[in-house]
């Protein structure tokens, strides 16, 4: 039964990320369309009663550039499911005040923004499409953000590079921004070929700089320890669809551009009977996955103990948790 709705409005970005495996000419998707699949997924959770927390999940792309649909969809899915949850996949340079001030204070709305390392790092990997480094402005979204008293998590990509400066970041988020938690997301192995026991190392010194600051982490490394935490078993594509801007569906958004599409969307969706089939083996249930899963499993009960067991933020970062 799918209780979490990943909706990717569109393939287009504003920025040209150093390590993006995206299309460069992403396609935007029909708004209608989303409007339509967003009503239908409504309706199935109310008809449903799901025991997990509705969400529906932007990601892209660039999600803000669809200014007009994010509105309308937030304020749908919460208006007829207030229980619910949104969360926004972002890169933090197209946040709309004047939209998001009605929703101030609202902890159902909730943003996840990439910022990978101090300001000289990620303008070197993170840049508009004009070639200017996007630092200052996401940092001045995040504050907006956290002046309309809304939710904001901020997601570093983790890579040999990156690991050098995350003393120099976990201290700017946490006296500067106030912030003391943070996802952090190996960088895919097609683009980043490490060794399983190089990949465990960036990820060992990641918790040791994070525990030094009493930053707690999460990201989706944590979804690697499935099969010894059962609560961090994913369950894409039984709990999640994604659907791209073609109206084409996916287990889930690690999926697009890797595997194929399960089917395309229409009118007669069965939210209830969707399930993949392909789950996390195609992309995230390989071997060396399963070895950096262990690896950290050891490192936890060893080090952390606390991370032993689900957390709150490992919800809010993935829809994929039963």
């Amino acid at each position: 039964m799918v209780t979490s709705l990943y909706l990717l409005p569109t393939g287009e970005c504003n920025c040209v990320c150093t390590y993006c495996y995206c299309l460069s000419e992403g396609k935007r998707g029909d708004p209608d369309l989303f409007l339509r699949i967003v009503e239908s997924f409504t309706d199935h959770i109310l008809s449903s009663n799901p025991r997990s927390r509705p969400q529906i999940r932007f990601t892209g792309g660039e999600p803000w550039m669809e200014k007009k649909l994010l509105p309308e969809v937030i304020e749908l899915f919460f208006r007829k499911v207030p229980e619910g949850l949104v969360v926004v996949n972002t890169n933090g340079i197209l946040l709309p005040e004047d939209s998001l001030r009605v929703w101030r204070g609202d902890e159902r709305l909730i943003h996840v923004i990439s910022l990978d390392g101090p300001a000289a790092l990620h303008n070197s990997r993170r840049k508009s499409k004009d070639g200017r480094g996007t630092f200052h402005e996401v940092i001045k979204g995040v504050e907006m953000l956290l002046d309309l008293d809304l939710p904001v998590y901020l997601n570093a990509v983790l890579d040999t590079e990156s690991s050098g400066h995350l003393s120099e970041l976990m201290h700017f988020i946490s006296s500067e921004l106030g912030l003391d938690e943070l996802s952090i997301s190996l960088l895919h192995v097609d683009t980043d070929p490490l060794s399983p026991e190089d990949r465990y190392s960036l990820l060992k010194n990641a918790y040791s700089e994070a525990s030094s600051r009493s930053i707690r982490l999460g990201g989706h490394h944590r979804l690697l320890l499935g099969s010894w935490i059962p609560e961090l078993r994913c369950n894409a594509g039984s709990a999640t669809a994604l659907v791209d801007p073609e109206g084409m569906v996916h287990a889930c958004q690690r999926f697009v551009g890797r595997v194929n599409p399960d089917c395309m969307w229409t009118d007669d969706f069965d939210w209830n009977g969707f399930n993949s089939g392909q789950q996390c083996g195609p992309v995230c249930g390989g071997n060396d996955e399963q070895i950096v899963g262990r690896k950290l499993y050891e490192l936890y009960s060893k080090e952390y103990p606390e991370y032993l067991q689900s957390h709150n933020l490992d919800r809010i970062l993935f829809g994929v948790l039963a």
